[in-house]
């Protein structure tokens, strides 16, 4: 069986390939990119072999929108992270993955203009950074925001303008950042 990380990138129009080839270069397996928006649910569904992981991307989305790729996406990924599946979410992922397990995600400000710019996010200790707290400078480009935690998770990041900036599951191989 091969092993692999299955790359989503839920772009509405633009693919984030550029991500995707900088992971590709990091990685010391095999990824698949699956742009389920763009190009259906056939490459996810067709996965063959053993998942040795999902990345969800950020996108220009809500997952609050519902679409029917959206519901397609979240009937695939959900069992997937319930049996186990290493995932990691990033921005449009970690609202999705905060969303999938309970929690409200929402406007960041009232006129849902967009959060710009950089800010500080301090992570408490955590074993997939070695058990270390850290602080760092981050940029950030979202309208919404992950408003409570979700049953099961923790959060492990948080800044003074986002509370809810990490997440990480009590007891399976879930992590999410919003940055």
């Amino acid at each position: 069986m091969i092993r692999q990380i299955a790359v989503i990138d839920p772009a509405v129009k633009t693919a984030e390939t550029d991500c995707f080839n900088r992971l590709v270069m990091e990685s010391p397996l095999p990824l698949t990119y699956h742009l389920p928006k763009i190009g259906g649910m056939d490459s996810l569904l067709g996965l063959h072999g053993e998942l040795a992981g999902i990345i969800v991307l950020g996108s220009g989305s809500s997952v609050n929108d519902a679409e029917p790729w959206q519901l397609a996406m979240n009937q695939w990924l959900k069992p997937q992270m319930d049996k186990g599946v290493p995932t990691i979410g990033l921005c449009y992922g970690h609202q999705l993955i905060a969303h999938l397990f309970g929690a409200k995600v929402d406007f960041i400000f009232a006129d849902k203009h967009k959060h710009l710019g950089f800010r500080t996010v301090s992570l408490k200790a955590n074993r997939l950074w070695d058990n270390h707290a850290m602080d760092g400078e981050l940029v950030v480009s979202h309208r919404e925001q992950v408003v409570d935690c979700p049953t099961g998770f923790e959060i492990v990041g948080c800044s003074p303008e986002i509370n809810v900036d990490a997440l990480a599951h009590k007891s399976l191989p879930i992590w999410s950042f919003q940055s």
